[in-house]
């Protein structure tokens, strides 16, 4: 029997082996990470404003836009729907999974593989999405695809994975376009992983990766670029907020900007302190 259930244990604590600090340290990060990104999204569903205030900000965005003469969401949506079918599915797809499933996933990879990267990567997405919500809260603005008369249309209406969806309808706000955290997730996930990969054509892969998620929050009618640039200042602002506190607490960029802490082995950091990259008072 023992032996029967040391085969089946074995998987798991090789892969707890593998982790940087076990099995124990990645169900910490996770009772972190879950329950915050719940909330969020619960409470960015409560802050909701209505439909009225909200499409009148859009038309304010797009009048702002049109001042400053950026206003060519239009013409990216056209293009993209004149386009070879395979660029709106792109654009579709970046948008429906860039948010999440990317940005998850990345997060994930840099707690295994780079960990040294990991906390401040976690820390400045926190920070980022607190910021975020008072923009959805005092200025709800509706996306391009409330605007049809302007000639936007809803490429993702007949999307297996749509706006009307449940978990769409649960954890949405159809009125959080401004700021874009598509845009601010999309340069965060990129710069991090051009730091943190020693791949040439990866690190290529990851710059072009942010052009890629704007240009499908566009092209979908779902963010105006003015919203992208207010995503972007969200996240500088969240960056030096919190490489402040920590430099304060006399933590180092080093790591991050040293190339050769990319190719960091499994061996270096598997035995790594509970929280690699937090200030010295708060391991």
């Amino acid at each position: 029997m023992r032996a029967v259930s040391n085969v089946l244990l074995w998987p798991v604590r090789a892969i707890g082996a593998y982790l940087p600090n076990g099995w124990g340290g990645l169900l910490r990060q996770l009772a972190i990470f879950v329950p915050f990104d719940i909330a969020y999204e619960l409470s960015r569903r409560v802050a909701t404003g209505g439909r009225e205030t909200a499409i009148q900000h859009a038309r304010d965005v797009v009048h702002a836009e049109r001042v400053l003469r950026i206003f060519r969401e239009l013409e990216v949506q056209r293009w993209a729907l004149d386009a070879p079918g395979f660029v709106m599915e792109v654009a579709k797809f970046t948008y429906f999974q860039c948010q999440f499933t990317i940005t998850f996933g990345f997060v994930m990879w840099v707690y295994v593989r780079r960990n040294y990267a990991y906390t401040l990567l976690r820390n400045v997405l926190f920070t980022t999405f607190m910021l975020a919500l008072p923009g959805y809260i005092l200025y709800p603005t509706g996306p391009p695809r409330l605007l049809p008369d302007l000639g936007f249309v809803d490429p993702l209406e007949e999307a297996i994975l749509n706006q009307s969806g449940f978990l769409v309808t649960l954890f949405g706000n159809p009125y959080a376009a401004m700021p874009s955290l598509h845009t601010a997730t999309a340069i965060l996930v990129g710069a991090t992983g051009v730091l943190v990969t020693r791949n040439l054509l990866v690190r290529l892969l990851w710059a072009f990766y942010p052009v890629l998620v704007v240009f499908s929050i566009v092209a979908t009618a779902n963010h105006f670029f003015l919203d992208a640039i207010a995503g972007a200042g969200v996240l500088a602002l969240a960056l030096s907020l919190v490489i402040t506190l920590h430099r304060q607490q006399g933590w180092s960029l080093a790591p991050l900007t040293n190339r050769s802490s990319a190719g960091t082995d499994r061996s270096s950091i598997r035995h790594a302190d509970p929280e690699p990259g937090l200030p010295p008072s708060h391991r």
